[in-house]
């Protein structure tokens, strides 16, 4: 009896669960829970992640994915200690900006353009000069897992690296919608690993991609959105939507790869700068200082930024780097080298704060300013972005959230 009432439950069971699962059913209804909850824990500052700069205007702008918004600044300003007044922010439901981590601009065509990283899959473009809640005069759909992007202003083409695909996209600057890229790079022979910045040397004809290193196969044209678009796909399955296939990951170096600008499909790297010697650890934002004729890496696995010369090649060790306590620099995300006044930008996603160096500084130097977006001395560990499933601890009374 007792094994027959367990077999009785079971089967209840499971049909309870087949019926409340929307992949049984033909109509698919989403669970809207319209409750206020009874408290929050977030955090209230902006985070900088990526950065772009219009030099003529004397205007810095940097990507906060903490609360989805963009912020403008005064290139030059007095030292402070205190939190510095923004010049404009872009925000608000109406923007459709979501997880941004990287922006670019363009003077010539007075437009803002950005990627959602996690959320929203798409790409979203504003007037220069646009603040508040402001309307995307354009919104593009793009392959989930957007991270870096960079507009080559001279062939007026949109790059865009892809982490979870292992893709580059190359887009017109006024692509629009389901608009399809004009070519990608993307496949084997690439290296490209979980690539995260890019910039686009367009007199050398090269892109330059950081990637962390997490590797996994990809067929050229693999892609796909969470949400819209007509690439539209479910997490956990490949193009397409067919079932997922067995495990093809593994680890990899952190590394640099670079190409031909005009590469298209499953296409080796021209040079690869990877190895121990690099020190590459989590590199993020990546920029070419034209001064210098070097790269700039924002290394945020050991809070450092690397510099490489742009023709090197293997394991090489940097030509230089920035780093130690009195840098002020954790978690660096974006880099950008101003020519026109010898400096050098770097933003830190731990600590809510901007750090501006002369170009040719080294080891553990100082900054000659700060933006801050939070109080100085507003721990690191106040940060929660990008969080993922949370697990509470009974015996401690902790709520546990990677990000």
């Amino acid at each position: 009896m007792a094994k027959k009432l367990r077999v009785a439950i079971y089967l209840a069971l499971m049909a309870a669960w087949i019926t409340a699962d929307s992949s049984f059913t033909q109509e698919k209804r989403p669970i809207v829970l319209d409750r206020a909850p009874v408290r929050t824990v977030q955090d209230p500052y902006p985070t900088f992640n990526g950065i772009a700069m219009d030099s003529d205007r004397g205007e810095v702008i940097m990507a906060d994915d903490n609360r989805s918004s963009l912020l403008a600044y005064d290139v030059e300003f007095e030292p402070s200690d205190k939190v510095t007044e923004e010049r404009r922010e872009i925000s608000g439901p109406k923007t459709h900006l979501g997880y941004i981590c990287t922006l670019a601009i363009s003077p010539e065509h007075n437009e803002i353009y950005t990627v959602d990283n996690d959320w929203k899959d798409n790409m979203t473009v504003y007037p220069l000069d646009a603040k508040g809640e402001t309307v995307p005069i354009r919104e593009l759909n793009v392959d989930h897992g957007a991270w870096g992007i960079f507009l080559d202003r001279k062939n007026d083409e949109m790059f865009v690296t892809t982490e979870h695909v292992n893709k580059i996209s190359v887009y017109r600057r006024t692509a629009n919608g389901d608009d399809d890229s004009l070519r990608y790079i993307q496949g084997p022979k690439t290296g490209l690993a979980d690539p995260h910045g890019i910039y686009v040397d367009s007199e050398s004809n090269e892109i330059f991609v950081t990637n962390h290193g997490h590797w996994r196969e990809t067929k050229p044209g693999e892609g796909g959105t969470l949400f819209w678009g007509k690439r539209a796909m479910v997490r956990g399955t490949r193009a397409g939507g067919t079932p997922p296939v067995p495990s093809t990951g593994k680890f990899l170096p952190a590394s640099i790869t670079i190409y031909s600008r005009t590469a298209s499909g499953d296409v080796a790297p021209l040079r690869t700068i990877q190895g121990p010697n690099t020190k590459l650890n989590w590199p993020l934002g990546i920029y070419l200082d034209p001064v210098n004729g070097q790269l700039v890496v924002a290394n945020s696995g050991d809070n450092s930024i690397l510099f490489f010369d742009k023709n090197a090649n293997g394991d090489v060790a940097p030509a230089r780097l920035i780093k130690g306590l009195a840098t002020a620099i954790d978690g660096p995300s974006g880099v950008l080298a101003d020519a026109k006044r010898n400096e050098l930008w770097v933003t830190s996603w731990n600590t809510h704060i901007a750090t501006v160096y002369p170009l040719n500084a080294q080891g553990n130097v100082v900054p000659t300013r700060v933006i801050r977006s939070a109080p100085q001395g507003t721990p690191a560990t106040a940060g929660l972005g990008n969080p993922g499933a949370v697990a509470y601890d009974p015996k401690r009374k902790e709520i546990l959230v990677p990000n």
